[in-house]
């Protein structure tokens, strides 16, 4: 397990954002909208290069004033509101999608590997569906499996249950709970009841004035 040290800033979105999470705890990011939150995980994933900061996971520079990992090489999971499937891809082969990128060696290994991801989220059985057939909770544990097959170092949930209708919600977010333990976290989140039970630990951002590079 390794655990994540980083501070983000993003001067032109007023953005300067520093935290650590302890190796497989999961740390909620709260703040009201615009503080920068998604800002942050978008830097952590590699999506988007902050003017200044560091990130570090375990031993590994993630960024820093002189390097920069780019986010296919960082085995980073992000997991946002809308699971974001193939549609023209069947759950299976959704989930067994870049597993090669993971060190998952032939296209049967990728198979058997989609598959236990899907019988361990409870969604199995739809293995050959594609994600048009599938309802909303179902098409979320498709996309939990997807990230977490390919054995990611660093987890990022961005409001991973805000789409979802309410009586599913209990349901998929007592499988995050279980298939998030011993993995390293950051969940964005504006719901007290996901902190609680996914979180062992939060950290709140403020609106802050606007931001100016850190000096020496």
């Amino acid at each position: 397990m390794t655990g994540l040290d980083c501070r983000v800033v993003v001067p032109e979105r007023e953005v300067d954002v520093a935290f650590a999470v302890p190796a497989g705890q999961t740390l909620a990011l709260l703040g009201a909208n615009g503080t920068g939150k998604s800002t942050v995980l978008d830097a952590l994933a590699g999506w988007l290069r902050p003017e200044s900061g560091h990130a570090t996971l375990g031993t590994e520079v993630l960024f820093d004033g002189g390097s920069w990992v780019p986010a296919r090489h960082r085995r980073v999971g992000y997991l946002t509101q809308d699971p974001q499937l193939f549609p023209h891809l069947s759950a299976e082969a959704n989930v067994a999608y870049g597993l090669d990128r993971a060190g998952v060696v032939g296209r049967a290994a990728r198979r058997r590997v989609a598959r236990e991801w899907l019988e361990r989220v409870g969604v199995g059985h739809l293995a050959g569906r594609r994600p048009h057939q599938l309802s909303g909770g179902q098409a979320q544990r498709t996309a939990i499996a997807r990230v977490l097959a390919s054995d990611p170092r660093l987890v990022l949930l961005d409001e991973p249950l805000s789409s979802l209708d309410a009586q599913v919600v209990p349901q998929v977010r007592a499988l995050l709970a279980e298939v998030l333990t011993g993995r390293t976290t950051v969940l964005v989140t504006h719901h007290a009841a996901d902190a609680e039970a996914l979180a062992h630990c939060t950290h709140r951002i403020a609106r802050a004035d606007p931001v100016h590079p850190p000096t020496a």
